[in-house]
């Protein structure tokens, strides 16, 4: 009975409690607009917006559309009011109205920023086959979009954008353009100049699976150019392929796709890969002498691939092909270690196993001190080094071009050398003349080249000596430095007593290579006079050309003029003189020890520096007349006094 009464009082209190309880509970009608009835305010957002339908107000959950003038487009393109329920700190319910807007996949997000109408750029009309993602008229600025292509076809850009660029006018009014970017492989963007196409592509080889692809893709452009490499020790078979897509008319006659790669070889030429590109086993570049020329030039080789040898002109290398041999040698504790092996061939074109160094070696030699040069020879003995080289020699001799009067003449100086060592000598050459001496092998091979002049010789005699009745001077013609470098000239003049040719005086002039003329001093009436010009080189003094010439008595009271002024009858004789000058030296030395006395005898010389050129005259030298012509026509131990011609003689020559 107790326990009745307890829980009846207790569901008493429960009821009161429910009754107080909904009587708290607000009345919809109370907030002055049903629930079902709730409204939104027309949202303010961009001015430029359009919204359909047209109000002030909307009711929760009415979907409105939104749109843009053109060249523009909504960030939302459908929006609605919601309420959204929310609770105070201490429990009380509050309602708020948001706006959400609805996603291209049609579901809803609530808006959390402002909607404005975004610049927007229209689809690109490119090539029809692309796809593009997400798949729209319009794209708003700086929305990334992907593109594609059917199988076996690949777009020039995968990814593009619109962006607004600006420019300007002549004027400086800035004007707005909208323009596609595309994103390169990088992730760089750069400006798409020109229509984005699909392109045919060909699918990842499936060759050998050391292979390394730059760049690594799974699809490849017609002709982009692949680079290709494998891991240390290996090469690939092609270095660089490209795909070429064909479409080959098989399986009755209906055209199926296929791709085709090409491959570049070491010599740049493209050629269709016939099978399976692999990394094949290399050998290094081999640490040999550094003037070695290797072809093809490469870091690596491929095993038993033929390398052919050259070197500087005038040496040879040891094996002219060489080719590699990969082998693994049991070294080390039994484990295989790899090595490099090089055999080289020699000339019968047997293969050896290179032991050594491959070196460029020089395959002739002139023996050292033994090249002989002449004035009209050359001379040298020579030594061949790999006397298998050495068959075929050919040794020449060449006059180098000169010019006039100079001209070299044509030698024809060939011979075939033939053993190990041997002695080569021009045939009779041209004195302080250049040729050029060859040693070769057939065709072109130079192993021995020098540029030689023969030595110098004494000059000819000069030409033209001739006296001028205006200036009583001695003159001649320049020598060409045909035999020998022209260093000056040398005059001697004799003279002698007319009556009984008896001696008087003897001079000996020497002029720098400039001057082709000399004024002697005055001479003796009644006397004979001969005068000689050579050339002079570094070989010495070459013949002589003469000039005689006698002198008249000088009429009483009349005044004397210079010797060779128009005034002797003059004999000219042109001669070589190299004996007569002998001659006339001993002459003078055996009338000098005979005429004067021990201590009378005395030669008096006035000298200047040889071939400076600060004066016409080199050396002039004077020799006095002895005791025994004193009297006749001086004193001894004086010069010899200057004579004078007689006028109104013609010169002769």
């Amino acid at each position: 009975m107790a326990l009745q009464s307890v829980a009846l009082s207790f569901l008493l209190v429960l009821v009161s409690l429910l009754a107080a309880e909904v009587q708290k509970e607000p009345d919809p009608t109370v907030q002055g607009v049903p629930r079902e009835t709730a409204t939104c305010q027309r949202p303010q957002w961009d001015s430029r917006l359009r919204l359909a339908p047209d109000r002030d107000n909307y009711k929760e959950n009415e979907e409105v559309m939104l749109s843009c003038p053109a060249g523009f487009q909504p960030s939302f393109t459908h929006v609605k009011c919601v309420r959204e329920d929310q609770s105070t700190p201490f429990g009380t319910p509050v309602y708020e109205e948001v706006w959400n807007g609805k996603l291209r996949g049609g579901g809803w997000v609530r808006i959390q920023s402002y909607v404005a109408c975004v610049a927007t750029c229209q689809r690109p009309q490119w090539d029809s086959r692309l796809r593009l993602a997400p798949d729209q008229d319009n794209y708003k600025e700086n929305e990334e979009v992907m593109l594609s292509c059917p199988a076996g076809f690949q777009p020039s850009f995968t990814h593009i954008k619109c962006v607004r660029e600006d420019q300007y006018t002549p004027f400086g009014i800035p004007v707005y353009r909208k323009v596609w970017n595309g994103k390169l492989r990088g992730g760089g963007w750069v400006r798409i100049q020109s229509n984005v196409v699909c392109i045919a592509t060909c699918q990842r080889p499936q060759w050998d699976s050391r292979l390394r692809l730059a760049p690594d893709q799974g699809n490849y452009k017609e002709n982009e150019e692949v680079m290709l490499s494998c891991p240390e020790g290996f090469q690939p078979s092609f270095s660089h392929v490209k795909c070429l897509s064909e479409d080959q008319l098989i399986r009755r006659w209906h055209p199926v796709h296929e791709d085709l790669w090409l491959g570049r070889d070491s010599g740049g030429v493209w050629s269709h890969i016939q099978s399976n590109v692999v990394c094949v086993e290399t050998c290094q570049k081999p640490r040999w002498d550094s003037r070695l020329r290797l072809a093809p030039d490469q870091d690596d080789y491929k095993k038993n691939e033929e390398v052919m040898l050259s070197c500087p002109e005038g040496f040879q290398p040891s094996f002219s092909h060489v080719k590699c041999l990969s082998e693994d040698q049991l070294i080390r504790r039994w484990h295989p270690v790899h090595q490099d092996l090089w055999l080289g061939r020699d000339s019968r074109g047997v293969w050896y196993r290179i032991q050594f160094s491959v070196e460029c070696i020089e395959v002739l030699q002139v023996v050292p001190g033994t090249l002989d040069i002449s004035s009209t020879s050359i001379k040298l003995n020579w030594t061949c080094t790999l006397p298998d080289a050495c068959q075929h020699m050919r040794a020449t001799c060449r006059a180098v071009p000169s010019s006039p009067p100079c001209e070299a003449e044509e030698v024809k100086g060939e011979e075939m050398l033939h053993g190990q060592e041997g002695t080569f000598t021009c045939p009779p050459l041209q004195p302080f003349t250049d040729y050029s001496v060859t040693i070769s092998l057939p065709p072109s091979t130079i192993l021995y080249t020098r540029l030689l002049r023969t030595k110098e010789t004494v000059p000819d005699k000069p030409e033209q000596l001739w006296l001028d009745p205006s200036t009583g001077s001695l003159r001649w013609k320049a020598l060409p430095s045909c035999k020998g470098e022209i260093v000056g000239y040398q005059l001697n003049i004799t003279a002698r007593r007319a009556q009984d040719g008896s001696f008087l005086e003897f001079k000996q002039v020497s002029l720098n290579q400039s001057v082709t003329q000399y004024t002697p001093p005055h001479q003796a009436p009644g006397s004979k006079y001969t005068v000689t010009v050579q050339g002079l080189t570094a070989a010495g003094a070459g013949a002589a050309s003469l000039l005689e010439f006698q002198s008249c008595v000088s009429v009483a009271g009349q005044p004397l003029g210079p010797w060779p002024g128009s005034a002797v009858a003059v004999v000219v004789t042109l001669s070589l003189l190299v004996p007569l000058s002998a001659g006339i030296l001993w002459f003078v030395l055996s009338r000098k020890r005979k005429a004067l006395a021990s201590k009378a005898e005395e030669d008096h010389y006035t000298e200047l520096q040889p071939y400076e050129n600060s004066d016409k005259y080199c050396v002039i030298k004077k020799t006095h007349l002895a005791e025994e012509d004193a009297g006749k026509g001086g004193q001894a131990g004086e010069p010899f006094a200057p004579a004078l011609a007689c006028p109104g003689v013609p010169r002769t020559q």
